[in-house]
């Protein structure tokens, strides 16, 4: 049987090759790759913001509805937005501490929904318990270590990368 024969995908190993070497720049310089989310974070909440005001216009315009809800709340990611931007510092701080609490919270809800796992057997409900209080211990730790927590933040991001990019350059063969 004649198998026939595979192109590389040169946009996939070009990616991949990317992929990679922005993975090497988020190891190499952590407090920069924090700052860079804060900013695609600030620019997000811009974005969102706008994107409120004008469904917020449309919601009144075709359904006669009051959107004073969706402009405030507009306003208030336009305002985020550009405090994320304009103060770095504040943007990395508040990214640093939305991952802690984001980690606690899923811990939170990891232990809360063990039970459920209770009817898949007793070991795999122990299993679950144990994973979601370490999980615990460690989102309170990082709550109250934010230095630990952007450590965490750029270890996950650069490990993306380098996922991503050993993938693509598999998958391009």
């Amino acid at each position: 049987m004649n198998l026939p024969k595979r192109r590389i995908d040169w946009f996939g190993l070009i990616f991949g090759i990317l992929s990679l070497y922005v993975g090497y720049l988020v190891v190499w310089y952590p407090l920069n790759s924090l700052s860079t989310i804060a900013y695609i974070l600030g620019f997000a909440a811009i974005l969102r913001g706008v994107y409120q005001l004008w469904f917020g216009s449309q919601m009144g315009r075709f359904l006669g509805s009051n959107n004073g809800w969706t402009i405030l709340a507009a306003i208030a990611n336009i305002i985020i937005g550009i405090i994320f931007i304009a103060h770095i510092n504040v943007g990395v701080g508040v990214t640093i501490y939305m991952f802690a609490i984001w980690f606690l919270l899923d811990a939170c809800f990891q232990l809360l929904t063990s039970r459920f796992y209770h009817f898949f057997g007793k070991k795999y409900y122990w299993l679950i318990v144990i994973v979601g209080i370490l999980n615990l211990i460690f989102a309170i730790i990082l709550l109250f270590n934010p230095i630990l927590a952007g450590g965490v933040i750029v270890f996950m991001l650069a490990f993306f990368f380098f996922a991503t990019g050993i993938a693509e350059i598999i998958e391009a063969f």
